[in-house]
C-alpha cells in the first residue's frame, strides 16, 4: 500500500500538480507515516497554513469480493465540493464501495487524523483508491493511473490542467522525499 500510494500513484499526482497555474499542492514526507507521527504528537498537528489536507490508502479484507473506492471525511460534516470531485474520480475509474453509494463518500468519526484535523478546522478527507486485495482494482487503478491522477489533482484544486494523460503508465524513480 505505502509503495504504490507514495512511489506510484504519488509520483503521477506530483507530475500533474507541477501544472498547476493558480494553486499550489504540497506532499507529506513520504518517508514518514502520518498515522504514528499523529500518534506520538506530530503528523496532523503539525500540519500549518493548507486549506485541506487529502491523505491516499487502499483497502484490504480477507473477502475477495471486497471491491471499489470511497472518501472519507469527518462524520460532523457534509462532503464538500472538493470530496464529491474525488468520489466521482473514483466511481469513474474504479467503482463506489457498497455504502458509500451514491455519492462515494462516508462520514467517520473514529479515526485519528481525520479527528485531528477536524478538530484544528482543516478540511481533511481520506481516500481509499479501491481494494489492495482486489486484483481488478489494483489492475483498473494501474491501468489508469495518469488519469486518475489528473483527476485527483483538478478535483482537489477545482483548477482544469490542459494536457493529455499517457496511454502507458510507466512509474518513474521516487523523488527524496521533502521536509514537510
Amino acid at each position: 500500500e505505502a509503495t504504490f500510494t507514495r512511489n506510484i500513484l504519488g509520483q503521477k499526482l506530483k507530475a500533474w500538480a507541477s501544472k498547476l497555474k493558480r494553486h499550489q499542492i504540497d506532499f507529506y514526507n513520504e518517508s514518514l507515516d502520518m498515522f504514528q507521527q499523529t500518534k506520538a504528537g506530530g503528523g496532523a498537528y503539525d500540519v500549518n497554513g493548507y486549506d485541506s489536507v487529502t491523505e491516499f490508502h487502499l483497502d484490504g479484507s480477507e473477502n475477495p469480493n471486497a471491491e471499489n473506492g470511497h472518501v472519507i471525511i469527518n462524520a460532523r460534516f457534509k462532503a464538500d465540493s472538493n470530496d464529491l470531485a474525488i468520489a466521482k474520480v473514483i466511481e469513474k475509474y474504479v467503482g463506489l464501495w457498497g455504502s458509500s453509494k451514491p455519492t462515494g463518500v462516508v462520514g467517520r468519526s473514529n479515526l485519528l487524523n481525520c479527528n485531528v484535523f477536524a478538530n484544528r478546522g482543516i478540511s481533511y478527507r481520506l481516500v481509499e483508491l479501491g481494494f489492495i486485495t482486489n486484483k481488478r482494482d489494483i489492475d483498473e487503478l494501474t491501468k489508469n493511473l495518469d488519469a486518475i491522477a489528473k483527476g485527483i489533482v483538478e478535483a482537489i484544486t477545482s483548477e482544469s490542467l490542459s494536457g493529455a494523460t499517457s496511454s502507458t503508465n510507466t512509474v518513474s524513480k521516487p523523488q527524496t522525499p521533502s521536509d514537510h
